[in-house]
């Protein structure tokens, strides 16, 4: 990662707006802007400031130092975990504030969910591990198996269910 995504990963990380983290470091928004895409490179001073605001050491925005926030590990014992009959959902990396993906295995049943929230903001990936599924996205239905991956705006109804009486397992991304 370079170190104009490393800033701007920490301030998201942190919650801050590119205006609250501007402020703070004591810049115009448009300067920090151009800095977290690459277009402009910052002096010492500003590189300073903005490690003390983001709480972080000069060596983190320069990638020779993990920050703690920087390494997620779910351990398979503390996985969230939903199991039902016919349904099973496993949050390899659940959704938290500041992670910009969450990570799902999914065991889908033999019907399509009706209680769940259809659409959401964001991308959505669902890869299949084995079996057969059926995702329906809005008014396409698919047939996917074995190795097939499809992605889709996640903002569009969207819902999974296996095909034939044999398992099926599917990796499901969701990204902002």
């Amino acid at each position: 990662m370079s170190l104009p995504q490393r800033i701007r990963a920490l301030r998201r990380r942190r919650n801050l707006t590119l205006d609250a983290l501007a402020a703070a470091v004591g810049i115009h928004k448009g300067h920090l802007s151009r800095i977290e895409t690459g277009q402009k490179a910052p002096s010492l001073a500003t590189l300073k400031a903005i490690a003390r605001t983001l709480n972080a050491e000069m060596a983190e925005l320069f990638g020779q130092k993990a920050a703690p926030d920087d390494v997620t590990v779910v351990r398979a014992a503390e996985r969230p975990t939903l199991r039902e009959a016919d349904y099973a959902l496993e949050a390899l990396l659940p959704a938290t504030a500041g992670r910009v993906a969450a990570l799902y295995r999914i065991a889908p049943g033999a019907e399509f969910r009706t209680h769940d929230r259809l659409a959401h903001g964001g991308q959505e990936i669902v890869y299949v591990l084995e079996g057969r599924v059926e995702l329906k996205v809005a008014d396409r239905n698919l047939a996917l198996g074995p190795g097939d991956c499809a992605t889709y705006d996640g903002g569009l109804p969207h819902g999974l269910r296996r095909l034939g009486p044999e398992r099926a397992a599917v990796l499901v991304i969701l990204s902002d």
